[in-house]
């Protein structure tokens, strides 16, 4: 009787507290350390397996060719096919992980600013400017692979009205104008930001600013601030490819979302060839590089499985026991390419010597006696072999409009993916992608 009378006490003072999702998220933000466990929480958002822990790993691979999976799930394959279902639970799940991340940076960026020491205090004004940067970097995702998307700039509590969430879908020309000013907002970040390459910084708030405009098609701002970023000293090519992958945070990088022993990355775990062996790199990846190319044998790692046979896996993800490898968002060796497809517009001969950083390492000729568009073209045959496995190619050809040929997409209505089904079964006022 004792026991039981200590045990309800217990539960009644368990009951009578308030559950975590219903705290005020306005009084939670009290100081720089409050806001500090908030920002870190954004981040690591971003390492759902829903995300870059894995689906905006595989989902953007498949539809690029470049990757299959060991029981051939007709989830993946669906992108592969670019036949995907409405339920489809991999658009669902990023979809869903991404509107999380933005609403946990709408919560720093509303609440944040009305700490009484905000104005004096300038690490809780880069935090909220990291808030922006991550913002910006998740829209920029749902936009390339959705188009039109909700664009909800203000935090959503347990509290808010399901006429306040039920919102339709911005076009993505608005959607992309508020990710310029959120990116534009970040720009004064320290290169060196809170001595971190896992936190945004002004460099990577550029890069990615750069990759925005190329995406606009505004080719002088993506070229200029591309330029800054090159000429910046802060970032070195690394003479040896593998290096980038087994190095953490190398002089290369620019932003890097840290994994750790608490925050695994389960797409290492599913992508080795000594663990589950659920990925594999595609035999179309492993023909598209030329036989000198030093990136190949780095990228796509052959070894034997149990039964002697040899496999391609995804050889740029290595370090899974413990599975605590980094994931680079932004390096250098993509800002050289971008600056070298939208420099080529105004002077081609740049456009050549910034292709040249990049064929120089991979021990290819650099010779180049085209035209623009062969030029061009060039470009996004290096971007597809330097960045494969790095969630690049497909949307690259989507905006580029090569993924018809190269990658033989049936229609343009193909390059969105289709808004998950519970999502339009729970808003009335989203509508479907054409085609879907």
């Amino acid at each position: 009787m004792i026991m039981l009378t200590i045990i309800l006490i217990a539960c009644d003072d368990f009951i009578d507290r308030s559950p975590l999702d219903q705290l005020n998220q306005e009084t939670f933000f009290t100081d720089v350390a409050t806001t500090q466990t908030a920002v870190i929480g954004a981040y690591r958002t971003l390492t759902s397996s829903s995300l870059y822990g894995q689906a905006f790993i595989v989902i953007p691979e498949f539809a690029a060719g470049h990757m299959r999976h060991i029981s051939n799930f007709p989830e993946y394959v669906e992108y592969q096919n670019f036949n995907i279902r409405i339920d489809n639970p991999w658009a669902l799940n990023i979809w869903t992980a991404s509107y999380e991340t933005i609403n946990s940076c709408n919560n720093i960026i509303a609440y944040a600013p009305n700490i009484n020491e905000y104005s004096m205090n300038e690490n809780l004004q880069n935090m909220v400017k990291e808030a922006h940067f991550i913002r910006a970097l998740t829209y920029f995702n749902l936009v390339r692979a959705w188009g039109d998307v909700p664009l909800i700039t203000n935090p959503t509590t347990p509290q808010t009205t399901s006429a306040e969430i039920r919102v339709p879908r911005d076009a993505a020309s608005s959607v992309c104008n508020q990710i310029v000013a959120d990116l534009e907002f970040a720009s004064d970040l320290p290169n060196n930001n809170a001595g971190s390459k896992g936190r945004a910084n002004g460099m990577s708030v550029k890069s990615l600013l750069a990759k925005v405009h190329l995406y606009m098609g505004n080719m002088q701002e993506a070229a200029d601030l591309a330029s800054q970023v090159l000429q910046s000293g802060e970032f070195t090519l690394l003479e040896n490819y593998s290096d980038i992958w087994t190095v953490e945070n190398s002089a290369e990088s620019i932003f890097e979302l840290q994994f750790d022993e608490q925050v695994p990355n389960t797409f290492v775990q599913n992508a080795n060839p000594a663990s589950r062996q659920e990925f594999f790199a595609s035999d179309a990846a492993s023909l598209l590089f030329d036989e000198e190319d030093a990136r190949r044998e780095f990228t796509i790692r052959e070894a034997e499985d149990n039964s002697g046979n040899i496999n391609l896996y995804v050889g740029k993800y290595r370090t899974f026991n413990p599975p605590t490898q980094n994931v680079p968002i932004i390096r250098l060796a993509e800002v050289y390419l971008i600056y070298a497809e939208a420099v080529s517009f105004s002077n081609l001969q740049e456009g050549i010597t910034a292709l040249a950083a990049i064929r120089t390492r991979a021990g290819l000729a650099t010779d180049f006696t085209g035209s623009q568009d062969d030029l061009i073209a060039l470009i996004q045959q290096e971007r597809r072999k330097e960045l494969m496995f790095e969630f690049e190619t497909w949307f690259d050809h989507c905006r580029t409009g090569a993924a018809d040929d190269i990658l033989e997409v049936p229609n343009s209505d193909r390059y969105l993916f289709p808004i998950p089904q519970l999502e339009l079964d729970l808003n009335e006022n989203l509508t479907q992608n054409p085609g879907y």
